[in-house]
């Protein structure tokens, strides 16, 4: 019997991970409760921003191996 596998992340995945990752509010000592709620224009660019950083550093831990450079340090 084989195996089969796909290792990566589509953008809908990764843009609703980001959904889930960012808060809504943020810390304001000021505002009652001591948070205040992120305006949406400002909350839908942190998600983007998440997104990004999302697709861009994802790498596979079955996969990372392949990643490292394989050089060897020289005996002397």
């Amino acid at each position: 019997m084989s195996t089969f596998a796909v290792f990566g992340m589509t953008l809908d995945v990764a843009k609703a991970e980001a959904r889930k990752k960012v808060s809504g509010t943020r810390k304001n000592p000021g505002a009652p409760g001591g948070v205040e709620p992120i305006p949406e224009a400002e909350w839908l660019a942190l998600v983007e921003k998440r997104t990004e950083k999302i697709m861009g550093g994802y790498v596979s831990p079955a996969l990372a191996h392949v990643r490292r450079p394989a050089v060897r340090r020289a005996v002397h």
